[in-house]
């Protein structure tokens, strides 16, 4: 058991300890493999596991200020790296787009194909699924709840999702015609969303056509409620995201939607 020597300073020596902690928390980066930058980032689990393998031997009051001082400069890190954008999600499909993968989808080889393919799209860009969650989609869970076409979603968070016009009269037309399964036999038993890429990779198309990628489907499903002017609450139950912060990501592409989480969360509470 490596145990590290406490070193006491003065109040007045502050710096001189906030740098000894900096070299030690260094020090042990080093000596795992981690390389400077996450040295410098000093995120929480980093932290952690430095307090855990090379504190031991410190009183808890000590530890408690290793802590602060290096999770005071990573605060603060942050807040200087807050300033600029983060990465924006993948580009929402434009309306020619979306045109050209249902003429993709309805064009390939074999009825399983096409179906598929339909199923992907409905689902997707009308009630922005993510690959695991359509896997599991059974023709039990699509329904009418007022007139309106709904997608019962299952698994870690469960909802229940109107879908999008026109996407909801081609996800209806699909129950009907595949009264016992929805998206394939077997599907269920795959909990991977590795399913539903592989089935959108083989699609037959031009190398020129747009690809179908589940990422920009869902996306051109959240882009399309932000424009709308969706409540920010209920579009995060709709799509399964824990906060209204989530949605930064996406509002990237929608100039008329909050541009930072600040601004997300107090368009929320109105």
């Amino acid at each position: 058991m490596i145990v590290v020597h406490v070193k006491i300073y003065p109040v007045t020596d502050s710096r001189q300890r906030d740098e000894f902690v900096r070299r030690l928390f260094g020090a042990f980066c080093a000596r795992e493999g981690l390389d400077e930058v996450a040295a410098t980032r000093r995120d929480e689990a980093t932290v952690e596991a430095f307090l855990a393998l090379r504190c031991r031997g410190l009183r808890a009051h000590s530890v408690g200020t290793y802590r602060s001082v290096l999770v005071r400069e990573s605060a603060a890190k942050s807040a200087d790296r807050s300033r600029y954008s983060g990465s924006p999600a993948p580009a929402p499909y434009s309306d020619v787009e979306i045109a050209a993968l249902f003429a993709v989808a309805r064009s390939q080889n074999s009825e399983l194909r096409v179906h598929n393919a339909l199923v992907l799209l409905a689902t997707t860009l009308g009630a922005g699924l993510r690959p695991r969650e359509l896997a599991h989609l059974q023709r039990a869970d699509v329904t009418v709840v007022d007139g309106e076409c709904h997608v019962v979603v299952h698994g870690p968070r469960p909802r229940l999702v109107p879908v999008l016009a026109p996407y909801d009269t081609e996800l209806l037309a699909i129950a009907v015609a595949r009264p016992h399964y929805l998206f394939r036999p077997g599907a269920t038993r795959r909990d991977t969303k590795n399913l539903v890429g592989e089935i959108a990779q083989r699609l037959v198309r031009d190398p020129s056509d747009v690809a179908l990628s589940t990422g920009r489907a869902r996306s051109s499903y959240l882009c399309a409620h932000l424009e709308r002017g969706t409540a920010l609450y209920q579009l995060c139950e709709l799509s399964g995201l824990e906060d209204v912060g989530s949605l930064l990501r996406y509002a990237r592409h929608v100039p008329s939607a909050p541009q930072s989480k600040s601004a997300l969360a107090q368009a929320a509470r109105k």
